[in-house]
């Protein structure tokens, strides 16, 4: 074996402090997870289960990936953990209350498809205006007065 991509799960945990990481598949009899005290921990920790579970698995003399990719899909509780993006006011550009996506984002409550799907569009579209080619000015607003 190769490679081999991996689609993993990172999801925030009620409290502080308290992510998770699991791949959605084994690879072998080798299930693969992750923890830690912020999404970013928890993903490092997931690669570096895989790294233990190659290194046992070539003791053994089973088969192993050579290298594991993942592709990260995160909850909304890890995406504003490994994202400092200020949740109030994300949630008015996206065109949600920010007291449910604080709920949200703390695993107070669990939004519905409905709201992951406004959350991902709204997302979706700040990613766009922030890459559309507006730029911040590089010297003092008095000084571009002529």
């Amino acid at each position: 074996m190769k490679k081999l991509t991996l689609l993993a799960i990172v999801e925030r945990g009620k409290g502080k402090g308290n992510f998770s990481c699991f791949a959605t598949e084994s690879v072998g009899n080798y299930g693969l997870n992750g923890f830690g005290r912020s999404a970013r921990e928890a993903m490092e920790d997931i690669k570096e289960a895989a790294r233990e579970f190659r290194e046992m698995a070539a003791e053994e003399g089973k088969d192993f990936p050579e290298e594991i990719e993942f592709d990260f899909r995160l909850d909304v509780g890890s995406f504003f953990d490994y994202y400092p993006l200020d949740v109030t006011a994300t949630a008015k550009y996206i065109g949600i209350n920010p007291s449910i996506l604080r709920q949200y984002v703390s695993s107070i409550r669990e939004p519905q498809k409905k709201q992951i799907d406004k959350i991902n569009a709204g997302l979706e579209r700040l990613a766009h205006d922030l890459g559309c080619g507006l730029k911040m000015i590089d010297r003092p607003a008095v000084s571009y007065v002529q």
